[in-house]
């Protein structure tokens, strides 16, 4: 029997098909199987993988009582959110202190990009249509990705659910959210077989919340109560896909994704004057194509293309702007192609070689007919070693960009080699304990905001490179008949060397303030733990807990007031428990997440720190079949405590709030 070698790496959503002798008869004769040809995932584990790697599955958001994609990104160790408030509310992800822009999100595969700011608003995704969300610092231990997926020091993955077509050849899966501050979320998706080898599916849902939630506004030693004014946020997005197997050896999936909010800024909290006029309209459509095969040569190739559209316009009113109010419009668009192929000539080997390219260009009615533009090319080269014991990966990165503008000035090209490299050791044979270690040296370009839009552009931004060391021990283990089901554990030491770091400061939530210092020093550690007990009968507990420390400080200059203090919005400890009981009747979740204090500022003095906290929430759930429909039930309450807390100065985030979701499946 021959198996093809590739089948051990190659990533594919198809089934798996085998040929297999009878196994009710004795033969003496010698017996002669046809080839076997085996198409799997490649499964990268949290216990297993060389870098840090994190993930939640669709059946842990109930268990672990996650409400939402920033409540789910709040349980992974080592993730920073900054939460303007409310939902439906601005939220971008920072991992070990790098900042937002050097964290890459990839949506079924291919990475999302805003050429505009550099930063992906996670309050744009419906957990209600993810399957997996999950977390990698440094490399991924599978190979095969497009360039771009690894150009970054952390990526994010969220893969969308596919259908199954095991019972009938259609499915609907329809639901309404609602709860405190006016929220109403209705969602609906749709799967249909179309032929035996192609189906699709559509996706949509609608989100409007009031967000006109109280908080207690501090002036001295006075207290008085307020209401978050000017927080209207309303959103509609939907996507479409095909999936399609044009044979046993290939996958074909195209989407069209499209994506559209307006949304009132309350603006910063300031004495005496709570009105604000800003307001935020945001369009984006995109539309992505992937394919994948393999060859019996133990050769596999995968491409992917994408076009991307976004329209955001910023509208403010007042007396002083020339014709009373602001418009400022952008418009930015991006072409992007990339091919990759993974050779596989033996059981423990594995090469891979990825070559991306795009353009992205910005134009904007805010500046002085400048129309920024940029090409850039990724390409990889990547080595896998690996057996039950020991997995070795290395990698080299070639970045090249080039900028360009129509009517002004361009900011500078940046090229540059990134290597990196990563190893697992399972020193024991028979337990699952490993020990880890990787490295990767990366860098990321200024963004065309950074450089040329807003009221503090500069074309002069350095890029910012960030070298990543990271050590750490994994262990897992099920047990038999035993009260402890399964124990996972991992720890990991960091150290992160910035130079050139770019940081971006709120001004309020359209406008930032950029400036590049010089040298950053970033130390940590993440923890993470999870458990499964067995009760009497059909009850279980389950927890998790990740801990986060960091110590993230200017070393720019020795002389400087702010030499050695923490950079802005860094929690020196924050983390995430969760507690579930599974049980015949209603299953339980209580969770809390919490954060020390953060400053706002380069400068950690008084008025510039934000107070830590600890937020409260518990969860009910249930399925059950009503008249033979899947029905499901859940009931939260979040900030159970009502504790006023700010993520961003001047910010205040909701006090307790509830939220109802019911749903059905056909």
């Amino acid at each position: 029997m021959r198996l093809c070698c590739v089948a051990t790496f190659f990533i594919t959503a198809s089934g798996a098909f085998a040929q297999e002798a009878d196994t009710d008869s004795v033969v003496k004769t010698v017996r002669r199987l046809g080839e076997v040809v085996v198409r799997a995932p490649f499964v990268v584990r949290e216990t297993t993988a060389t870098s840090p790697f994190q993930s939640l599955s669709r059946s842990e958001f109930d268990r672990l009582g996650i409400t939402d994609m920033a409540d789910a990104l709040r349980r992974f160790s080592g993730v920073n959110i900054k939460d303007y408030g409310g939902a439906g509310g601005m939220k971008t992800v920072s991992v070990r202190s790098l900042g937002a822009q050097h964290t890459g999100v990839a949506y079924d595969g291919i990475t999302l990009t805003d050429c505009q700011s550099g930063q992906i608003d996670f309050s744009r995704f419906s957990l209600d249509n993810v399957a997996d969300l999950s977390l990698t610092v440094g490399d991924n231990d599978d190979i095969f990705l497009p360039a771009r997926t690894v150009a970054s020091a952390a990526s994010i993955r969220l893969q969308t659910l596919q259908p199954d077509f095991a019972d009938q050849s259609w499915h609907v899966n329809a639901g309404m959210k609602t709860g405190s501050f006016g929220l109403a979320n209705p969602f609906l998706r749709y799967d249909q077989r179309l032929a035996s080898k192609v189906s699709m599916s559509v996706f949509g849902d609608f989100m409007r919340a009031d967000n006109l939630y109280p908080f207690t506004l501090v002036n001295g030693v006075y207290k008085t109560r307020e209401k978050r004014e000017n927080n209207y946020i309303e959103t509609w997005r939907g996507e479409w896909n095909l999936y399609a197997r044009p044979n046993d050896r290939s996958v074909l999936n195209g989407k069209v994704y499209y994506y559209d909010s307006f949304r009132e800024l309350p603006g910063p909290l300031i004495l005496y004057n709570s009105t604000s006029h800003e307001e935020l309209t945001e369009r984006n459509l995109f539309s992505q194509l992937h394919y994948q095969t393999y060859w019996d040569n133990c050769w596999s190739l995968q491409l992917n293309g994408k076009f991307n559209w976004a329209y955001s316009h910023y509208h403010d009113q007042g007396s002083e702007y020339p014709d009373g109010a602001m418009n400022n419009r952008y418009y930015q668009r991006e072409y992007y192609a990339s091919a990759a192929v993974l050779y596989t000539p033996w059981e423990s080997w594995a090469f891979s070689y990825a070559a991306d390219y795009s353009f992205n260009n910005l134009t904007s009615d805010a500046t002085s007919g400048v129309r920024p533009y940029r090409h850039t090319v990724l390409q990889t080269l990547s080595a896998r070693y690996r057996t039950p014991r020991l997995t070795l990966t290395a990698l080299l990165l070639a970045s090249i960009y080039q900028n360009q503008a129509r009517g002004g000035e361009s900011a500078r090209d940046a090229r540059r080699l990134s290597p990196s490299v990563s190893v697992s050791w399972k020193p024991l044979e028979n337990v699952d304990f490993r020990l880890r270690a990787s490295y990767k040296d990366i860098f990321r370009v200024a963004t065309f905001t950074d450089n040329y839009f807003g009221r503090w552009g500069n074309r002069d931004v350095n890029p910012e490179i960030a070298r990543q060391f990271n050590m750490g021990v994994t262990y897992g283990k099920a047990f038999r008949n035993f009260w402890l089901e399964t124990l996972t554990f991992s720890a990991d030491g960091y150290y992160n060397y910035v130079k050139d770091k770019i940081v971006s400061i709120p001004y309020n939530m359209f406008f930032w303030t950029t400036t590049n210092l010089g040298r950053v020093d970033i130390g940590g550690a993440d923890v993470n733990a999870e458990a499964a007990f067995r009760l009497a009968g059909k009850h279980r507990l389950l927890a998790a807990l990740n801990y986060t420390w960091q110590h993230a400080v200017d070393k720019t200059d020795p002389s400087s007031l702010y030499y050695k203090d923490q950079i802005p919005y860094t929690p020196e400890h924050s983390g995430a428990f969760s507690v579930t009981w599974e049980n015949p009747w209603v299953n339980l979740s209580c969770h809390a997440t919490g954060s020390s204090e953060r400053y706002a500022s380069v400068q950690n003095i008084a008025s510039n720190r934000l107070s830590g906290y600890v937020e409260w929430g518990i969860a009910l759930y249930r399925s059950f079949r009503w008249k033979g429909v899947s029905c499901s039930v859940r009931a939260d309450v979040q900030n159970l405590g009502d504790k006023q807390y700010s993520i961003v100065k001047n910010y205040p985030m909701p006090g307790r709030s509830y939220k109802l979701t019911f749903s059905i499946n056909l």
